[in-house]
């Protein structure tokens, strides 16, 4: 399936990870956000200093709730980078950096607390040396917090997705609860990226990032993309 076929429909996924490789064997990764009130869209992505992208306010005065929108995205870690959608991204870090895994930091994790939502928690350590990559999620069922991590290989020309929402007939915005989705990968990161922020709603996508191989770009509507 392809990332326009599998997102064509589909009006809020909300926050989105991609992760996997393009048929030449150059890794993937790419994150999108999507935002429906006005603290969620007012959000650029950025880099600072360090090569760490992180999630910026577009306008500051505007800022209503920092806490759930303003993390580090992407940092790496040796030869992994870490990709989530909040400050988990930093708890993955200093787990690594002790000795841990990728499952032992979303053993630490809950879902955000974002009443009455309660987003997922999504999360993709892309191990190039080891030829795989790990996507987890965090989310809420009932009164627990249900994590589950996913292992994969590369995959040429293969990629695999998860985001924190599905959607229902009511509006409300159930987590994702299925496996991630194997998707066909584009083999230039102009192609990727292109088909990723068109087949992202209009309305309501925000910022993407995008890294294949050692290229990477961002797009932001805030930015006028």
């Amino acid at each position: 399936m392809t990332i326009t076929e599998y997102l064509e429909g589909r009006k809020y996924p909300g926050r989105l990870i991609i992760a996997g490789a393009t048929s030449e064997g150059k890794a993937v990764l790419a994150y999108a956000i999507m935002g429906r009130s006005a603290n969620s869209r007012n959000r650029v992505f950025a880099f600072d200093d360090d090569g760490v992208l992180k999630t910026m306010p577009f306008e500051e005065d505007k800022v209503e709730d920092p806490s759930l929108i303003i993390y580090n995205a992407m940092r790496q870690f040796e030869d992994k980078v870490i990709l989530t959608n909040g400050t988990q991204t930093d708890m993955i870090w200093d787990t690594l950096a002790a000795g841990g895994s990728h499952r032992d930091a979303l053993l630490k994790m809950s879902y955000e607390d974002d009443e009455p939502i309660y987003t997922s928690r999504i999360n993709a350590v892309y191990d190039e040396s080891q030829s795989c990559y790990s996507l987890s999620i965090a989310r809420k069922e009932g009164d627990n917090c249900v994590r589950v991590l996913y292992s994969y290989p590369f995959q040429r020309g293969i990629g695999h997705c998860i985001h924190t929402y599905l959607e229902s007939e009511s509006g409300l915005l159930p987590p994702f609860t299925k496996d991630p989705e194997r998707l066909e990968i584009p083999d230039t990161l102009e192609e990727l990226a292109s088909e990723l922020w068109k087949a992202l709603d209009e309305d309501n996508r925000i910022s993407l990032f995008v890294q294949l191989g050692d290229e990477m770009t961002v797009l932001n509507k805030n930015n006028g993309d």
